[in-house]
């Protein structure tokens, strides 16, 4: 039944006052997941029980480079590494032949990237250059006696992962992350330089953004929005290139720093929907530090949000930018003239996902934008954004 505008209002003005009213303080442990709500007592102004989503963007990982051997989960593989697959023996500069194999190195150096690097790898779909061009190395996979790779698995294993989860765009950053907030990357799906500070660098290819991303439409909606960037203006630290939002002129100069975060969260100010970049040490990127500090940093914020008051509507939302070069098997599809790019890992934490799942829906970065825009009503920007599945069956 539906409520009058004033009782609404007053019910919902209830509402935040309790959550703003201590229900966010943080524990040193997780508290019990709560039973999630029922989908069908969802407030209002969500179209599911997701009333916060927190979206993690990581580097340059394929899906085969960290879950190509995760084992079955409920009897449902995933499409991962064994003989036979696309690319799975390939011959190097040097003529060897090389097979996928359990890297050792936790801090590896980094490999080639952009629409050049990674057109050549994927060689008109066969998967099979990328010993040839970016080394041996880049045949390497992790597992779960990789230091730090179990906790990252524990989370795989007991929500939702997705095998078929794509890049969206053929292209470094920021493409991958534009394409995540608006199906659009202005046609530069190389590195491009903000035009706004904070340690944007001069570039002749830099543009002011004008065409609406998500965060105008939540505004418009009314809808509270964050970005939090780890080690805002830190330029030896932070990477200009990974937050999508210095690039409009709309959203430039919104970002907040991370710090931030967890005082927003235990206050219970937290917006409803939050993207977090961390920085070049704890993103996982090749080149500037080992993959346990991102797992780390992975880890630590699940439990302050599982600790905190809004845990139970909650979906955190992990996800990677690009395959950064690492080997992958699977055949990015064709749907337009920039993407898909080659696979990458995403997994949904939240107690309303699906629990002991893999997911093999076609998926990609313009999916999230896609799930915010039906939660929260929101129409689509483009037809990129139209065409694209959404990742509801990563919940229940």
């Amino acid at each position: 039944m539906l409520l009058p505008r004033p009782l609404l209002a007053a019910c919902l003005g209830c509402v935040l006052t309790s959550v703003a009213c201590g229900g966010g303080s943080m524990s040193s442990s997780p508290t019990p997941t709560p039973t999630p709500t029922p989908s069908g007592d969802h407030p209002p102004s969500t179209q599911t029980a997701v009333q916060h989503m927190v979206i993690v963007v990581l580097q340059n990982a394929s899906f085969d480079h960290l879950f190509g051997t995760f084992p079955a989960t409920n009897g449902n593989s995933v499409d991962g590494l064994r003989p036979g697959i696309p690319g799975y023996s390939q011959t190097d500069a040097a003529g060897n032949p090389v097979t996928p194999f359990l890297m050792k190195e936790l801090a590896p150096g980094p490999i080639p990237e952009g629409p050049k690097a990674y057109k050549a790898v994927i060689n008109g779909g066969q998967m099979d250059k990328f010993a040839f061009y970016n080394g041996d190395v880049a045949m390497g996979y992790y597992d779960d006696t990789t230091p730090g790779i179990s906790t990252l698995w524990g989370y795989a294993s007991q929500y939702a992962l997705a095998d078929h989860y794509f890049g969206s765009v053929i292209g470094e950053a920021p493409s991958n992350q534009l394409y995540m907030v608006a199906a659009n990357d202005n046609d530069q799906p190389f590195s491009v330089q903000p035009p706004y500070p904070p340690c944007n660098l001069p570039d002749p290819a830099a543009t002011k953004l004008t065409f609406q991303n998500v965060g105008d439409q939540l505004t418009q909606k009314g809808v509270p929005w964050a970005a939090y960037q780890e080690s805002l203006g830190d330029c030896s630290a932070y990477k200009p290139l990974h937050d999508p939002f210095q690039y409009f002129t709309s959203t430039q100069g919104t970002t907040k720093d991370y710090s931030k975060f967890a005082t927003d969260l235990s206050s219970g100010n937290l917006p409803s929907v939050v993207w977090v970049f961390p920085n070049n040490r704890d993103d996982m990127h090749p080149g500037f530090g080992p993959i346990t500090n991102g797992i780390t940093f992975i880890d630590n914020l699940v439990k302050q949000v599982q600790a905190s008051s809004i845990w139970s509507n909650t979906a955190i939302v992990l996800v990677w930018d690009a395959g950064g070069g690492w080997y992958d098997h699977v055949a990015p599809p064709t749907v337009d003239s920039q993407g898909l790019n080659m696979r990458v890992p995403m997994i949904v934490i939240s107690p309303l996902a699906k629990q002991n799942y893999v997911s093999h829906e076609q998926m990609d970065h313009v999916s999230i934008l896609k799930f915010i825009q039906s939660n929260w009503g929101l129409a689509s920007l483009n037809s990129r954004n139209a065409q694209s599945n959404d990742i509801s069956d990563m919940f229940k």
